[in-house]
């Protein structure tokens, strides 16, 4: 029994000296990395992989008392890998003033083979941070090039492109006027697989310029449709709830409502269906096209309408088959 009391002893000691080496690594101990905001203190991280600083590891308080710029950028970035040189030469201007740290999360023998590879850099072997996890961790973003501006007493000053990057704004800084009206906000969230701003997928759902829907009928909704115009957008708003194809298809052509049945053949199409389009401007003839063009497309026919008869004819020959590609 007392064997084993020792042996679950030393069992524990060594869980705690590797979760403590570990924890070291990255330069803080029983720190959990949160993501920074502007005027947030950036801790002090020990950063150890990195690329052309001759075997030297660095920590973030070593740029005391200069401006700090972090460039996340990535190999399959073209805007990361134009800016890298420009960033050079920035940093060579602001010598003892500046310091611009380029940092990717990709593998430090990945890089070693892009810097001797890279038509564009010419084999130029610049310094970077790899492997990281950290710095992704404390300034998550998901758009590249991401720039973070760090003041001389290690204070988050904010976020921007690339091009914002410029002797212009780093003048201002380093002068005490701060980055100004500058900043860069990824939306985190976007799911590009999930249609654009419905749930707030991308920003509000009030932010679209032209939409239109189609859908079948809708429990609970009245049957009604009508036109409007929304003065604040500019738009004019169509709009169909629980409707039958003739109907929706009289919001395209006027006359049609006083036809008689006999008159239309819309095959066996049958059923009730909901209807929106937001379209920017208020010409009449616009707006009825662009229905027509919607019900025809929804429906896979070529709707016409003469006067005394309307039908819905198979789509014109000589359209692409197959699915679609870039």
């Amino acid at each position: 029994m007392f064997t084993m009391k020792r042996f679950l002893g030393f069992l524990a000691m060594l869980c705690f000296f590797l979760a403590t080496h570990a924890q070291e690594n990255t330069g803080k101990r029983n720190t959990i990395l949160k993501p920074l905001k502007v005027g947030d203190q950036v801790p002090d991280l020990l950063l150890a992989s990195i690329l052309n600083n001759d075997d030297h590891v660095v920590h973030i308080h070593d740029f005391k008392g200069q401006l700090l710029i972090i460039d996340f950028w990535a190999t399959s970035c073209g805007g990361c890998i134009e800016a890298l040189r420009r960033m050079d030469s920035l940093a060579r201007l602001f010598n003892g003033r500046l310091q611009i740290l380029p940092v990717t999360a990709e593998k430090s023998a990945r890089i070693k083979i892009f810097q001797t590879k890279n038509g564009y850099l010419k084999g130029w072997k610049f310094r970077t941070v790899t492997d990281d996890t950290a710095l992704h961790a404390l300034f998550p973003h998901r758009l590249l090039p991401h720039e973070v501006w760090i003041d001389g007493g290690g204070k988050v000053l904010g976020f921007t492109e690339a091009t914002d990057v410029n002797a212009i704004t780093i003048k201002q800084v380093l002068a005490g006027g701060g980055l100004g009206p500058k900043s860069k906000k990824d939306v985190l969230d976007y799911n590009r697989h999930k249609p654009l701003l419905v749930a707030g997928n991308g920003g509000s759902d009030t932010l679209y310029r032209y939409r239109s829907v189609i859908t079948g009928m809708l429990p609970g909704l009245p049957s009604a449709m009508g036109f409007s115009y929304d003065s604040v957008k500019h738009l004019t708003v169509v709009r169909a709830t629980n409707v039958s194809i003739k109907r929706l298809y009289a919001l395209a052509y006027k006359g049609l409502t006083n036809l008689a049945e006999d008159q239309m053949d819309l095959g066996n199409r049958t059923g009730l269906y909901c209807y929106e389009l937001d379209l920017p401007g208020t010409s009449p003839g616009l707006v009825r096209k662009s229905i027509r063009e919607d019900l025809d497309r929804f429906f896979g026919v070529r709707s016409e309408f003469s006067g005394k008869a309307f039908r819905l004819l198979p789509p014109s020959d000589g359209n692409e088959e197959g699915p679609l590609t870039l």
